[in-house]
Order: structure tokens, then C-alpha cells, then sequence
């Protein structure tokens, strides 16, 4: 007959998965803010034409340009927008208004030399911003 209880180990072994869920999570939020960062750097050197100046213009290159710009600040958007949910949900708080202001801010600030950028970007951003305010209320 065995003198030790088999409930503490069933117990161990959840406080052990919570233990690995939560380091997870980090991990998921570092890696997004890193994503977020990167699609931030590559936003910025296209939007500022370092990268767009040695490409020949014409209209097609002029459409792809636009289109890889707003992909990259939506991109940016989207993993900076996971990394704080992620975040805000580990310790127990919701996004604040002001916090998503403040990436919506960064989005936006990266449009200003060019108003196609801005204004498809402006559509995407509201589109992910009705989206997620959807998939939250259900």
C-alpha cells in the first residue's frame, strides 16, 4: 500500500502547465513586439523613400509601392495590437483607449509624405479596428 497521496501530483502538474501557458505568453508578446518593431523599421525606410528612390517609377511600381507600405503599417499595427492585448491580459487589465491611441498614432504618423498611403491606410485601420471591436463584444 503507497503512503503517498496521487492528488498532489495531479495538482503539480497543473501548476505546472499554468507555468508554462504564462511563460508563453510572454514569450508571445516579446516575439509580437519584436514582429511589431521590424514591420516599424521597414514601414519607416519605405515610407521615406530610402528604399523607393532606386525603382523605376511608373504606375504599376507606383500601385506596388503603395501596397507594400500600407501592408507593412498594418502589419505593424496588428502584431503591436496583439503584443499589448497579450500583455494587458497577463496582468489582468484592459487596453486602455489611450494605448491604442498611441499605436494608432505611430500607424498613422507614418503616412504623412504620401496621401494614397494614408488614405488606404486609414481604411485598413479602421477595418481592423471594427473587427476587433466585433470579436471582442462576442
Amino acid at each position: 500500500m503507497s503512503k503517498i497521496p496521487k492528488q498532489p501530483k495531479k495538482e503539480q502538474k497543473i501548476k505546472k502547465r499554468y507555468r508554462t501557458d504564462e511563460n508563453f505568453a510572454y514569450r508571445s508578446v516579446i516575439i509580437s513586439a519584436i514582429l511589431g518593431g521590424i514591420f516599424y523599421l521597414i514601414s519607416l525606410l519605405l515610407n521615406f523613400g530610402i528604399i523607393t528612390n532606386f525603382i523605376d517609377q511608373g504606375v504599376i511600381w507606383d500601385f506596388i509601392d503603395v501596397l507594400f507600405k500600407v501592408l507593412a503599417i498594418l502589419l505593424f499595427f496588428l502584431f503591436m495590437i496583439t503584443s499589448l492585448g497579450n500583455y494587458k491580459e497577463l496582468i489582468g487589465k484592459p487596453v486602455n483607449w489611450k494605448e491604442l491611441l498611441l499605436i494608432l498614432g505611430f500607424s498613422i504618423g507614418q503616412t504623412i509624405l504620401n496621401i494614397w498611403v494614408f488614405i488606404f491606410t486609414l481604411f485598413g485601420l479602421l477595418i481592423i479596428l471594427i473587427y476587433l471591436y466585433l470579436a471582442q463584444g462576442i
